[in-house]
């Protein structure tokens, strides 16, 4: 083999190493949020408690309420290794329940992660939850 030829299979070598690496790094740093989740949620305004169970699957992301009649999806905004943030959008329940807010999903742990939820155009958390992920 040339020089020449050897050096561009070491280049595409390295192209395709570098390509699988950071592929690798997305699924790791989106993995642990995917499952199913269950938690109480505290209404801060109202000390109100409320049943919340969320799933994460492919990119896709659920939320229901069960206790209040409401839930929807999450879409996406941004995820990292520890945080991920959403816009809340209810398809049953917004006559029960505030539509559109932002929620943020912080990792706490594999078993574990933090809901904390905003009203649309508010920037002080209205309620939060530690959410447990569900044995399946």
């Amino acid at each position: 083999m040339s020089r020449q030829n050897l050096l561009r299979c070491c280049g595409l070598a390295l192209i395709l190493l570098t390509i699988s690496g950071a592929a690798a790094a997305q699924q790791k740093s989106t993995g642990w949020i995917k499952g199913k989740w269950e938690g109480t949620g505290y209404q801060i305004d109202d000390k109100s408690t409320w049943s919340m169970l969320f799933t994460a699957r492919g990119k896709r992301y659920s939320v229901d309420y069960p206790t209040l009649n409401c839930g929807g999806r999450w879409r996406l905004i941004s995820i990292n290794q520890s945080r991920a943030r959403f816009r809340e959008v209810l398809d049953h329940g917004q006559d029960k329940c505030a539509d559109r807010g932002r929620v943020l999903i912080q990792r706490i742990s594999r078993k574990q992660i933090l809901f904390l939820y905003s009203y649309k155009d508010a920037r002080d958390i209205s309620a939060s939850a530690v959410l447990n992920r569900k044995v399946q």
